[in-house]
């Protein structure tokens, strides 16, 4: 079995070199890592630390980031950095490249992960993925399977997860899309996010004709506004009443309060922020085609 050991006070970690050698190394208590950097965090919060990890860096077949046939496949260890500044994903998935930008510092994003960043699963990355329909690609020990991430969301954690292999964002082939994304912290960076929300629509004659948006951050369960999405659907600008958006938004989901910051606050900023972001997305393309008028 090719593999490297070491021993570091007390953790034993093994680095397999294929899939295949991932759960014959497993032990009670196991725990898959990446980069590694919320469980070092974790450890300096007081956390116990598990006896035994199993690092996926040698694995080839969580690496890379390409555009396949029907998806862009982005390898569950691609550095949160590179997702920044993969071509691919500027292109395919902007949103995702923007969601990154706001994580962490540039040296946590030179080590971290999307993998460990969507199992964390109050990651920042969460709700841009969310937004693009995306689905993760595990391998059980025995064969692989692919979930949708709402799904997987709500589903809950496993006591003994799956090695998750990579994130597969469907490529659009409908009308050209528009999204944004935006995390407000207790200070500008570096910091748990008091919300993050995505959005993205797709539009045609200065009407939705489909519309995702998602919050997360913090200690937030990711999560969909469907009724929020259903709601914007075919209005414009001018049609869409925004106040009942609004309202819509700020009690269409469950938050928590903390001693910095309270359960309402918390909605009324990710209704605030995702109200103003979509007017601002659907003034911009009104503005565009008044042009395109003249």
């Amino acid at each position: 079995m090719m593999k490297n050991s070491l021993q570091n006070d007390d953790t034993a970690v093994d680095a397999p070199a294929g899939l295949g050698e991932v759960f014959s190394l497993r032990q009670e208590g196991s725990m898959f890592i990446a980069g590694g950097t919320l469980l070092q965090l974790n450890w300096e919060a007081g956390q116990p630390k598990p006896h035994h990890l199993i690092s996926s860096h040698r694995l080839e077949s969580l690496q890379g980031i390409e555009e396949e046939a029907y998806f862009l496949r982005i390898g569950a260890s691609a550095l949160l950095s590179d997702c920044i500044l993969d071509l691919n994903i500027q292109k395919r998935a902007k949103i995702l490249a923007e969601a990154c930008t706001k994580i962490a510092a540039p040296a946590v994003r030179n080590r971290g992960t999307l993998g460990g960043n969507i199992c964390s699963r109050v990651g920042d990355s969460i709700p841009a993925l969310l937004v693009l329909d995306a689905q993760l690609h595990f391998f059980n020990g025995v064969s692989t399977y692919v979930v949708p991430l709402s799904q997987w969301i709500k589903a809950g954690p496993l006591t003994e997860p799956d090695l998750l292999v990579s994130v597969n964002i469907p490529l659009s082939t409908e009308s050209r899309s528009i999204s944004f994304f935006q995390k407000i912290g207790r200070r500008e960076s570096f910091t748990a996010a008091i919300i993050s929300s995505a959005g993205r629509i797709e539009m045609e004659n200065g009407v939705i004709t489909d519309a995702k948006m998602a919050i997360g951050g913090g200690a937030h369960q990711p999560q969909r506004l469907s009724d929020a999405e259903s709601y914007v659907l075919q209005k414009s600008l001018k049609t869409m009443e925004w106040q009942v958006l609004r309202s819509m938004i700020e009690h269409g989901f469950h938050s928590y309060s903390d001693p910095f910051v309270t359960d309402s606050y918390r909605r009324k900023a990710a209704a605030n922020i995702i109200v103003a972001n979509l007017y601002n997305l659907l003034n911009s393309e009104y503005v565009k085609e008044d042009e395109g008028c003249d």
